[in-house]
């Protein structure tokens, strides 16, 4: 009898690509154990045991992740924090919210109600950047920073407010990442950066004469999700004699009605997601 042919069966693309998305399973595992974890951070050994993973392959993963920028490592404390890609990840992703539009009617009403230039500021890993602004009715312009403009977490009065909002170890990750930064704005140190940070953290919010534009003062406060994560800020800036104390309470209770109401808007949305997943 003639020996039938022998046929050769090749496997399936999902069992030959099995061990890629295991290893993808597994990272993905290890990030979302952080993000439970984000605000203190965790060491490889945490992570490890909360996710089932061997210690050695999950820090082998980590260092993996920190060398891409997508963690960062404390190695004074030996845990693991997202790094900048992760926040630019973040920000990219926020764009299915799109911020800036949602902002929109907070920032003309803000315009409207003080007659003066309303800055919504937002986060990008260790920098704010001007995502936004609307001009109100007083003849004297304040543009103290256009659209656009990226600066270190910490310099002007939004970007402050939001450094101020961070838990204090997440801060201390930024704030030395940035410090080697400050020489680039007149006047700025970390000594000077870290005694304004403590009186933002006092008061709630913001006062302060611009840096590096004399005769101008702002206002700002931090835009919170329900988690208590500053995700952007709002500020008024103004000609600093307009600024006077009483006006200075009145630019801010109008501040913080309106991050008070994005705030509200940003977490029923987050919650219609979660539910809707």
């Amino acid at each position: 009898m003639t020996d039938m042919p022998r046929m050769t069966v090749s496997k399936p693309p999902a069992a030959a690509s099995a061990g890629g998305t295991q290893s993808i399973r597994r990272t993905i595992g290890l990030l979302r154990a952080l993000v439970a974890a984000q605000r203190r951070g965790a060491t490889s050994a945490e992570l490890a045991a909360r996710t089932g993973l061997d210690r050695s392959t999950a820090r082998r993963m980590l260092q993996c992740l920190a060398e891409e920028d997508v963690l960062a490592f404390d190695s004074a404390t030996r845990r693991y924090h997202f790094g900048h890609l992760a926040y630019d990840m973040g920000l990219a992703a926020s764009e299915r919210l799109d911020l800036p539009q949602l902002c929109k009617p907070a920032l003309a009403r803000i315009a409207d109600d003080t007659g003066d230039t309303v800055f919504l500021m937002m986060r990008s890993g260790d920098d704010a950047i001007c995502a936004d602004r609307a001009v109100g009715s007083y003849p004297i312009k304040t543009f103290i920073v256009d659209v656009g403009t990226r600066r270190p977490l910490g310099i002007g009065a939004g970007s402050l407010a939001m450094l101020s909002a961070l838990p204090e170890d997440v801060a201390e990750l930024v704030l030395a990442n940035n410090v080697p930064r400050l020489g680039a704005y007149a006047g700025m140190n970390e000594e000077r950066l870290r005694a304004m940070l403590r009186e933002a953290r006092g008061q709630g919010h913001v006062a302060m004469d611009v840096v590096d534009v004399p005769g101008a003062r702002t206002v700002a406060v931090p835009i919170l999700t329900g988690a208590g994560r500053p995700v952007a800020a709002l500020s008024v800036a103004a000609i600093a004699m307009r600024m006077t104390p009483e006006r200075e309470a009145m630019v801010l209770a109008v501040l913080r009605r309106e991050a008070e109401g994005v705030g509200r808007l940003l977490t029923a949305r987050s919650d219609q997601e979660g539910r809707d997943a």
